[in-house]
């Protein structure tokens, strides 16, 4: 600063030889920015060494041998060659700090610390007032693998140099042995290794990322301890290497493991993560002098239920923007069913979301893969319909210009489908794409929304998180039931989102007047489940079931019209479930011939599907003539439904049966109340006591449409 003068006087000199009306100013304004970003360069070499590029560059593309120079022209020059972006360099401009938060927070989510520190690092950067003799940040990322450590310092390179790339990364575990000293501070010029001195002598504006620093050896924390605290290291050869431009960040999971299995809340906590265990392992680990040139650790939390759907949701976007796909024409709509069996098979607590990305590839992408190159994919434009099949996802292609179908066939529409009455229901049984039906969709939507934004709604909402915030939540019994509802609330808002976005994407495809019948569908289905889930939620009605078709005859009887019955029961139930994209897991399968049993036990998760199945608890006849004239036999088969608790979950499926038979009464004489009658001669007809219809179609009753009709 001593020679400032002087330096100044020897830029002044030159632009009065060099330039057109050169601006006295613009070199004290040029010394300036080199004095914070150009200072591993000695003066006033780094001074003139700008201004001449900058006039290279200008002459370059003028043809003017005397060219006017500006301070843009110079922070342009700047910018090209430290790769920042002008408006971080430009003192006359502001800096979206907001802006800056919400691209970290919108590629790595629920780490609000993390992304504050480096706002915060970012911003003293901009206004010039960190430390001119020591690293822009040095800091210390801590916490579960798979919450985003690693990703948030590929997001600040991507914003800070508009490439990712800048990030040098090293693996330290590759750095245990003494030996591997030689990979930090080189060899010898003769050996033309690349050490991280060369890297940096190369790109001094850098993100430095330590990727699990605490697996290196002592003698190479020690090399970091001089890094960390004066910003340079030095070669075998005697050449330092600056430091001082770059952001060091070291990443570490020590304290920060999670039990396999451990169930997750709705909110932040996770009963097996503690914030102050993962400090206490670092300062164990590490010596306080090492501590002590850290300017902050930054713990990360374990990703919610919440975060992990927010996540897979950009994910699934990023996967649709890759080549093979992004100039298809697709329309993608997502059931819920789909979300929730990507998050079952992408996400573990102690593995974070590292394994979302491998869930997709195999479940989504690569069924998608062998479709197009074996050129099965429908041409021209498609809705995907993406729900969840047993183990797999199923993916349905719909084309919008296919013409609707034929009208119903007398007696298939329910009572209240009148232009005026329709309903989710009625439209599900039928849908035709037409205007009516859309308009009938948008108020049953609007009307979900509405209770979602109930202040009832909200109560209970924030009464779970209440719960779960109380210092005995994780060891109370009571917690499961709480989680249970959370996810419930969750789980039910973010489909009513997904409905509201299928249906606005319907209305879109309106003017044309090609309304996909199908899809229509598809999206009365959705809110038929959702209105169901909700009523569930505010009169506090169970969501899941078990639910078992059983059958039993002594030896006099026709065991095997029983028999036949209770499968065609049995596969009405499994039709059923297909239908509403529940969860249908097969407990129990007795289907004995030589004797007197058949019985099978499911449980049944999704949307209403305690609320949907309650009204099948007790005896199902199936009637045929009798030799009599208006005289009919018949076969029984009882149905039990019951609520599964909301305690904590058995260990495995065998202990899911047990629970089951105790709660439904396997064995026992059952409920004799009839439920619904069924006979195919001398005419198909069915008659349901407890709902109060009957109707000719046999077959789409048996079809699984009972819920419907």
């Amino acid at each position: 600063n001593a020679c400032g003068p002087v330096n100044g006087q020897m830029g002044r000199l030159w632009m009065e030889r060099e330039v057109e009306g050169g601006d006295p100013e613009l070199v004290t304004q040029a010394w300036d920015l080199t004095q914070q970003y150009l200072s591993d360069r000695a003066a006033p070499g780094n001074l003139l060494g700008l201004l001449d590029a900058t006039l290279h560059r200008l002459r370059g593309s003028s043809g003017e041998a005397r060219p006017e120079l500006s301070l843009d022209d110079v922070l342009a020059t700047l910018a090209g060659q430290t790769g920042l972006q002008i408006g971080l360099l430009d003192h006359r401009r502001g800096l979206d700090l907001e802006g800056l938060k919400t691209f970290l927070s919108g590629r790595v989510m629920g780490q609000d610390e993390a992304v504050d520190c480096l706002v915060e690092r970012v911003a003293m950067l901009k206004a010039g007032v960190t430390d001119p003799t020591r690293p822009v940040g040095v800091f210390l990322f801590a916490g579960p693998t798979g919450t985003g450590k690693t990703e948030l310092a590929k997001t600040l390179a991507e914003w800070l140099f508009g490439n990712p790339r800048r990030m040098i990364r090293l693996d330290m575990s590759e750095f245990q042995t003494p030996d591997s000293l030689d990979r930090l501070i080189g060899q010898s010029e003769k050996e033309h290794s690349l050490s991280l001195a060369d890297q940096i002598r190369r790109q001094p504006f850098s993100i430095l990322l330590l990727d699990e620093f605490e697996k290196a050896h002592p003698k190479v924390w020690d090399t970091f301890l001089q890094v960390f605290d004066d910003a340079r290291i030095t070669d075998r050869d005697g050449k330092v290497a600056d430091f001082r431009h770059a952001i060091i960040i070291l990443t570490s999971n020590l304290g920060a493991r999670i039990p396999t299995g451990a169930s997750l809340g709705f909110g932040a906590g996770n009963p097996g993560f503690d914030v102050d265990e993962v400090r206490r392992a670092v300062g164990k680990e590490f010596r306080r002098e090492f501590i002590n040139r850290l300017d902050r650790v930054v713990v990360f939390r374990p990703l919610s239920r919440e975060l992990m759907r927010e996540i897979l949701q950009k994910e699934l976007v990023n996967a649709f923007q890759r080549r093979g796909l992004r100039y298809r024409s697709w329309a993608v709509e997502w059931d819920e069913t789909a979300i929730e069996f990507l998050l079952e098979k992408g996400f573990t607590p102690d593995l974070g979301a590292r394994p979302l990305k491998r869930a997709i590839e195999r479940y989504l992408l690569s069924p998608l893969a062998i479709t197009i190159v074996q050129h099965q994919a429908p041409a021209g434009d498609q809705f995907l319909f993406v729900s969840a099949g047993e183990d797999r996802l199923e993916v349905t292609f719909v084309d919008p210009d296919a013409p609707a179908p034929e009208p119903a066939e007398e007696g298939a529409t329910p009572t209240d489908a009148t232009p005026d009455g329709l309903t989710p229901r009625s439209v599900l049984l039928d849908p035709h794409g037409t205007a009516e039906e859309l308009a009938a969709l948008r108020r049953a939507h609007e009307a979900l929304e509405a209770a979602l934004a109930s202040a009832d709604w909200q109560a209970r909402k924030d009464a779970a998180i209440a719960e779960m915030e109380h210092p005995d939540f994780w060891s109370s019994p009571e917690r499961f039931a709480t989680l249970g509802l959370a996810e419930y609330l969750d789980r039910v808002a973010a489909g009513c989102r997904r409905a509201g976005s299928l249906l606005r994407r319907l209305e879109g495809n309106a003017p044309r007047g090609t309304v996909p019948a199908n899809m229509v569908g598809v999206l009365a289905q959705n809110l038929f489940l959702l209105e169901t889930a909700c009523r569930d939620i505010l009169e506090g009605r169970p969501s899941e079931a078990f639910l078992m078709v059983e059958a039993s005859a002594d030896g006099t009887q026709d065991w095997a019209s029983y028999r036949d019955f209770g499968r065609r029961l049995a596969g009405m139930y499994e039709a059923w479930a297909a239908a509403r994209r529940m969860r249908f897991t097969r407990l129990e399968g007795v289907d004995d011939e030589s004797k007197p049993a058949f019985r099978r036990t499911y449980a049944v998760m999704g949307y209403g599907a305690h609320s949907l199945l309650a009204g099948e608890h007790g005896l199902h006849l199936f009637e045929w003539p009798a030799e009599r004239p208006r005289q009919f036999e018949r076969a029984g088969v009882h149905v039990r439904v019951a609520a599964q608790p909301a305690g904590p979950p058995p260990e495995n499926r065998r202990a899911l049966l047990r629970q089951a038979q105790e709660l439904l009464g396997a064995g026992g004489e059952g409920d004799l109340t009839v439920v619904r009658r069924y006979r195919e001669e001398p005419t198909p007809l069915v008659r349901d006591a407890r709902r109060d219809w009957r109707s000719g179609r046999l077959d789409r009753v048996l079809a699984g449409n009972f819920d419907l009709m």
